[in-house]
């Protein structure tokens, strides 16, 4: 029902005193308040009917208006019982927020509108229900007969008139009926994720948009998808361009629904549909990726990984990348972990494979690149797991990537570096983290394929004996030794860096030499000193400090 009909009741006499140009608005319901700020028993829509019974002053109008103006309601009814008339500042209140205001005459009972209104409300529902069971009977049909919601989305939307935007948690865009704004996708998915709560309202170019989740297998916000819907109207001609003729600011076109309840129901059943089958396609994917993880885990040999990379549809003979992902913190980690790392990879638009059957403790997926793709691949992988730090919670991300490699034959060492590369990435103490191969050095990527005990254990051997004697005597041994490394072994140089005479600094390598029983002319002795004296007391790796 439109403002228009409501008002149009000659038994009622209601006098339309705001809003000539609004009545085009839809009516949801009707509510009696005399509460001064009755948004949290508001939805959007509502005729709100009040006998005043709040206004004390004239600044409470502007209260009580604002209030019914957040929450959206289609128009305001004053009832002239407490001061015989609507009072000024109420109706300048109404203009300023452009509300529809209408006057209830004092012999007319809000009961007599509640009883004239709500019936024909009610039957325009039980028509819209049949026509809701009718569309989808057909869409359950069309689906059956092969249909897409890419098919379905754009005249499902323009019945319910909406405009809609169907994304993964990483913004990826699975389906739209209109463009959205750069850099939109992704904010719509980091609000999703952080929202304490759904359905959630967020603005997008100045356009307020209703936001639901749409779980998947696992039943988790990061591996959910999420609807973006807003009503059709004349401030919009699509989404993220704002028509030349909008109203003033302010003020709304109020066509269609501003909750829209029964459109998010229906969307949101449509797109259920087409992610059981995508989940359900998934479930098969993987069983074919788990028997290529086998395969480059040692439980098969070369040619057993170039038939199963040819299951998954990779060519055995082009450029991959490896990544690896680890998800802790969460619950169904493993579940979780192979749905997130899958959704990291998707926005790259390159054919993968994920399995979690390669890696102890982690999820593996095999990329196939241009060679000169892959960067741009590498810089999308940072980008979606920027937007998922924002549903973690308690949980972390870490994802290592590999160089890449071509050929079947090279692959399983790329996922050797993944490893490497995720191992650095599990050492930084960010909440969500990537790290590539080709970032480390030669000598940091080796040493983290070493156990941290045994680095721990390296450190100690050889630096012990000087940290202990510069604690007892104050001799600066161990600034000493990273500094002649430092100089390349040059005793002039390291000299004036320390600002020390040659023969101080000849007698503290002498020192450093007795106390370790190594000897720095040695290029194999300098190596070890130089790896030692970059590992921390505890083993970790210095990475990211």
């Amino acid at each position: 029902m439109l403002l228009r009909e409501a008002l149009d009741r000659p038994r009622l006499r209601l006098t339309l005193l705001v809003g000539a140009d609004e009545l085009e608005r839809p009516v949801s319901r009707v509510y009696v308040t005399d509460l001064p700020d009755p948004r949290r028993y508001l939805s959007g829509g509502e005729l709100v009917l009040t006998g005043l019974m709040w206004r004390r002053e004239p600044a409470d109008s502007e209260a009580f208006v604002a209030a019914c103006a957040a929450a959206e309601v289609a128009a305001i009814g004053a009832g002239d019982a407490a001061f015989g008339s609507v009072p000024e500042d109420l109706v300048e209140a109404c203009r300023r927020h452009h509300m529809p205001l209408f006057e209830v005459p004092v012999e007319i009972s809000f009961r007599e509108v509640i009883d004239e209104v709500t019936p024909s409300l009610w039957a325009r529902r039980f028509t819209g229900l049949a026509t809701v069971l009718g569309r989808h009977r057909g869409l359950v049909a069309a689906i059956a007969a092969g249909a897409r919601l890419a098919d379905l989305l754009q005249p499902v939307a323009a019945d319910l008139g909406v405009d809609c935007w169907v994304l993964a948690p990483t913004g990826r865009l699975v389906a739209a009926t209109a463009a959205l704004p750069a850099g939109a996708p992704a904010d719509l998915a980091t609000a999703f994720l952080a929202a304490g709560r759904l359905p959630a309202r967020v603005t997008v170019d100045g356009r307020r948009l209703e936001m639901v989740g749409v779980p998947g297998r696992p039943a988790h916000r990061l591996a959910s998808w999420l609807l973006a819907y807003a009503a059709r109207d004349r401030t919009h001609a699509s989404a993220g361009t704002r028509d030349r003729t909008a109203p003033p600011s302010g003020a709304r076109d109020r066509t269609a629904p501003p909750a829209l309840p029964d459109a998010a129901a229906e969307l949101t059943s449509l797109i259920a549909m087409e992610r059981a089958q995508v989940d359900e396609a998934a479930r098969i994917e993987r069983r074919l990726a788990d028997q290529l993880g086998a395969a480059l885990a040692g439980r098969g040999g070369p040619a057993d990984v170039r038939g199963r990379l040819l299951a998954c549809g990779l060519a055995p003979d082009a450029t991959f990348l490896a990544v690896a992902t680890s998800l802790t913190g969460l619950s169904t980690p493993s579940e979780l972990a192979v749905a997130v790392c899958d959704e990291i990879v998707r926005p790259a638009g390159e054919p993968a494979a994920v399995t979690g059957d390669a890696i102890p403790d982690a999820v593996l997926a095999v990329l196939a690149v241009a060679p000169e793709r892959a960067a741009a691949v590498l810089d999308t992988i940072r980008t979606s797991v920027a937007v998922l730090s924002c549903g973690l919670g308690t949980g972390r991300l870490a994802v290592g990537v590999s160089a890449p490699v071509t050929g079947a034959e090279a692959l399983t060492g790329a996922v050797a570096e993944a490893r490497h590369a995720l191992r650095t990435a599990l050492a930084r103490p960010d909440r969500a983290t990537v790290v590539c191969a080709g970032e480390l050095a030669s000598h940091l990527l080796l040493l983290a394929g070493v156990p941290a005990d045994t680095r721990r254990a390296f450190r100690d051997r050889l630096l012990s004996p000087l940290i202990e004697y510069d604690r007892a005597h104050h001799a600066d041994l161990l600034q000493t030794l990273d500094a002649f490394l430092a100089s390349a072994g040059s005793w002039s140089r390291c000299a004036a860096l320390l600002h020390v005479h040659v023969n101080t600094l000849r007698y503290r390598i002498g020192r450093i030499e007795q106390l370790t029983g190594r000897d720095l002319s040695r290029f194999e002795d300098r190596v070890d000193f130089f790896l030692a004296l970059r590992l921390p007391s505890n083993g970790d790796l210095p990475f990211g400090r």
